[in-house]
């Protein structure tokens, strides 16, 4: 099949959920042989002669939206003979709705609609919306609380698939690599993602220092934060001045072997947010057997259930966070136990290879 996928940003030049899991779905599908059409404004050689990049442009700063809107009109357009279906990431408000959806009745390409959440927010241009909805040949989200909501906003049947990817393990010695990070009988929690108010990041820190520089150290707790975003600055400055620089250590971003590596070293992982869709790091955390500390919230709490496969606490609630870390931090097998659980969960309840030929066979439903 030729198959379009619509995302402006990518990974690497973009890590946020979306990219990675569109970055990851392309290059498996390629791997099939499937012809892919990425719609993105960066230049990037896939080094995949089943890959081409359709350049979007976005140089008028005054006119980003019409500009993006006729641009990937006019492209589908001059591909209209080449492409089969378009896969379109979905978030709220997607300013593609309206390109698409006219590719649709001028040029008759099929669509597949894939919601991964983006906060849920009240439709600004609600006919566009429902028009968009209403034309795809699937609509596809990521969990049953974001079918619910859009099932409800569209009136149309939506199915229910989780936003997969083919997770991997590092290969590295753990020992090894506790070495080489000077981390070595250490406690480490980690975090992977946005350092921004929704992911709940600045609890996990303040809930982290409430253990109080005695007890982190006597522990030998670290915790690790791997990510960029707009509180970075300050939440680092913050950590400085309390005095936990040595405990708690912002890394940025981190390519995907050093991310591998430390999902290896990694005892704990720590999912803070205030929402969330359906989460990746949750996933690939649970993959790499980590125990998991999460926000009691829809996209979490659908998967972990407190006592049982990891911990849950409310959400915003620092206090309870604390106590949750120190339950871990303090009982050396009830962390192994989770860790097991944890992983277990995922291998019963997910396979990628599964997921993806019921994709294709998405792709394929809509040409007929």
């Amino acid at each position: 099949m030729n198959i379009a996928i619509i995302s402006p940003a990518i990974y690497p030049h973009c890590d946020g959920g979306v990219e990675f899991f569109n970055y990851h779905l392309m290059q498996e599908l390629a791997a099939q042989g499937h012809k892919i059409w990425v719609f993105t404004w960066f230049e990037y050689d896939w080094k995949n002669e089943n890959i081409t990049n359709v350049k979007l442009s976005r140089r008028s700063l005054l006119f980003v939206v019409p500009t993006m809107i006729f641009h990937t009109l006019l492209a589908l357009k001059k591909l209209k003979h080449q492409i089969d279906v378009i896969h379109v990431p979905y978030t709220s408000n997607s300013q593609f709705a309206f390109p698409i959806y006219l590719a649709y009745k001028n040029y008759k390409i099929p669509y597949v609609i894939f919601i991964h959440g983006g906060g849920m927010y009240t439709w600004t241009r609600k006919k566009i919306q429902q028009l968009f909805f209403q034309s795809a040949d699937t609509i596809i989200a990521v969990s049953e609380n974001i079918k619910t909501e859009y099932e409800k906003r569209s009136k149309k049947k939506i199915i229910v698939m989780p936003n997969l990817i083919p997770f991997k393990h590092s290969q590295e010695n753990k020992i090894e690599l506790l070495q080489k990070y000077n981390l070595k009988n250490n406690i480490i929690i980690l975090y992977l993602g946005a350092i921004k108010k929704i992911k709940g990041i600045d609890n996990l820190i303040n809930a982290f220092m409430n253990l109080g520089l005695e007890y982190v150290e006597n522990k030998k707790v670290k915790l690790i934060i791997c990510g960029n975003g707009p509180l970075k600055k300050s939440l680092d400055e913050r950590v400085d001045l309390m005095g936990f620089k040595e405990y708690i250590k912002f890394l940025g971003y981190i390519n995907e072997k050093q991310k591998l590596e430390y999902l290896k070293m990694s005892d704990i992982y720590v999912i803070p947010s205030h929402f969330e869709a359906q989460s990746i790091s949750l996933f690939e955390a649970m993959y790499n057997g980590l125990a998991i500390i999460g926000s009691d919230t829809k996209g979490i709490n659908n998967i972990i259930t407190d006592g049982d496969n990891g911990l849950l606490f409310p959400v915003d609630n620092q206090d309870a966070l604390k106590n949750k870390l120190m339950l871990l931090i303090d009982n050396e097998n009830l962390r192994l136990d989770f860790s097991r659980k944890s992983e277990n969960y995922y291998n019963k309840h997910f396979n990628y290879d599964e997921w993806l030929k019921k994709l294709i066979q998405i792709y394929a439903s809509s040409l007929k």
